[in-house]
């Protein structure tokens, strides 16, 4: 299994989407928790084991791990590509920090404030989700917004 730092933005593949959390360290995940269904009902940030957070999960993925693949990392991909590299991440204590100051808020949103959202706002303090952005691309293709200039000479 993946080894996990302090601070890491750790994520586990669900059955059609990622779930994400900040790893604690000592085997503790601050993350979004759902007691149901993840897509519908409402979750509430608290601090679980590791073991909680996989649930069904066989594989802990690592968005910035530290070490000889840390040059390659998807999560320094990310930033360049989303930030253009103009955001300098949160040191592991202050990520967190951070992600601990959030224990016990609700106000689960798919769209808007999702766990996903809560990790990358941890780590960059921008609340970013890719999965959100590529649902909204995939939508806007088969639903192209409305023509500006017909709607201007109307």
């Amino acid at each position: 299994m993946t080894m996990a730092n302090k601070g890491d933005i750790v994520y586990v593949k669900r059955k059609g989407y990622r779930h994400f959390g900040i790893y604690a360290g000592n085997q503790q995940v601050i993350h979004y928790y759902k007691e149901r269904n993840p897509l519908l009902c409402d979750g509430i940030i608290t601090e679980t084991t590791l073991a909680e957070f996989m649930s069904d999960s066989d594989t802990l993925y690592v968005l910035n791990g530290i070490g000889p693949s840390a040059k390659n990392n998807l999560f320094d991909w990310i930033i360049k590509r989303i930030f253009d590299g103009e955001i300098t991440p949160f040191s592991p204590q202050e990520t967190i920090s951070r992600a601990r100051s959030k224990l016990g808020e609700q106000g689960y949103d798919l769209l808007l404030n999702n766990c996903e959202h809560f990790a990358f706002w941890c780590k960059t303090g921008v609340a970013k989700s890719s999965q959100v952005d590529d649902i909204l691309a995939c939508f806007l293709l088969l639903v192209p917004p409305p023509d500006r200039t017909k709607i201007e000479h109307q």
